[in-house]
C-alpha cells in the first residue's frame, strides 16, 4: 500500500512539530513538508507538482490545513488549492468549537474536519478515509451540524457571509490594513471596502469593532483577539 503524502500547515511551530512527530511514527504516512501560512501551502504545492511533472513522483495527497493562519488563512488557501489541484485533498484542523468555520471550510472544498485535540487513531482514520476519496467529519462535529440544521433560528450571523466575505471579515478582525488585504487576495482596495460595507450590512453592524465584538459573542474568534483592536 502506497504511503499517504501529507503536508502539515499550521502557523504555530510547536503545533506543527507535534503533528509531524506523531505522523512520522505511522508507516503508512509520509510527511512531505510543513507550511506556516496559506501562501506557503500554495507555493509548496505549486513546486511539488512542478517537480512531479519532471520526476513522475506523486506530489501531495493531503494537506492538513489549520483554518486560521496569517495572510490568506486556511479558508482561502483551501478554496484556491482545490480549484487549482483537485487531486489534492484538504483536511481542516481547528481548535475552534464553531460550526461556521466547519461549514465554510467544507464549502471551500475540504474533504475532512478534525479538532487539534483528536487522537492519533482518529487522525489516521481520517487520512485513510479522505485518501480513499470519501469525506470524514469527527463524530462530535457531524452531530453538531446535524442538530444545527434542525434549529435554523440559532444560526450564527457569520454564516450569512460568502466565503470571500468571511475571509475579508477575518482579516479585518486580525487588524490587516485594507492595502494588505487587497494584496493578499489579489483584489483592488476599493473592492475590499465594498466587501466591508456588505459584511456590515449582513451582520447588522456599523464598524470593525462592532463586528469583532459580534464575532467574539458567537465564538468566531478567540477572546484574545480583542486585545488587537
Amino acid at each position: 500500500m502506497a504511503q499517504i503524502r501529507v503536508l502539515v500547515a499550521d502557523d504555530h511551530e510547536l503545533v506543527r512539530y507535534g503533528i509531524v512527530r506523531m505522523l512520522s511514527d505511522i508507516d503508512t504516512i509520509e510527511v512531505v513538508g510543513e507550511a506556516s501560512s496559506g501562501e506557503d501551502v500554495l507555493a509548496f504545492c505549486r513546486q511539488a507538482f512542478s517537480d512531479q511533472e519532471l520526476s513522475g513522483e506523486r506530489g501531495v495527497d493531503i494537506v492538513l490545513m489549520d483554518i486560521r493562519m496569517p495572510g490568506l488563512g486556511g479558508l482561502e488557501a483551501t478554496r484556491r488549492l482545490t480549484a487549482r489541484y483537485p487531486e489534492v485533498k484538504v483536511v481542516a484542523l481547528s481548535s475552534f468549537d464553531d460550526r461556521v468555520y466547519t461549514r465554510k471550510i467544507l464549502e471551500a472544498g475540504a474533504r475532512g474536519y478534525l479538532s487539534k485535540g483528536s487522537a492519533t487513531s482518529e487522525i489516521l482514520r481520517c487520512l485513510q478515509t479522505v485518501a480513499a476519496g470519501k469525506r470524514y467529519l469527527s463524530a462530535d462535529v457531524a452531530s453538531a451540524l446535524a442538530i444545527e440544521s434542525l434549529n435554523p433560528s440559532d444560526e450564527n450571523p457569520f454564516s450569512r457571509l460568502s466565503p470571500q466575505e468571511f475571509q475579508v471579515a477575518n482579516m479585518v478582525m486580525d487588524c490587516y490594513k485594507v492595502s494588505d488585504i487587497a494584496q493578499a487576495l489579489a483584489i483592488e482596495p476599493k473592492t475590499v471596502n465594498s466587501y466591508r460595507y456588505r459584511i456590515f450590512e449582513k451582520l447588522g453592524v456599523k464598524s470593525d469593532v462592532a463586528m469583532t465584538r459580534l464575532a467574539i459573542q458567537h465564538g468566531v474568534i478567540e477572546v484574545g483577539c480583542v486585545l488587537q483592536i
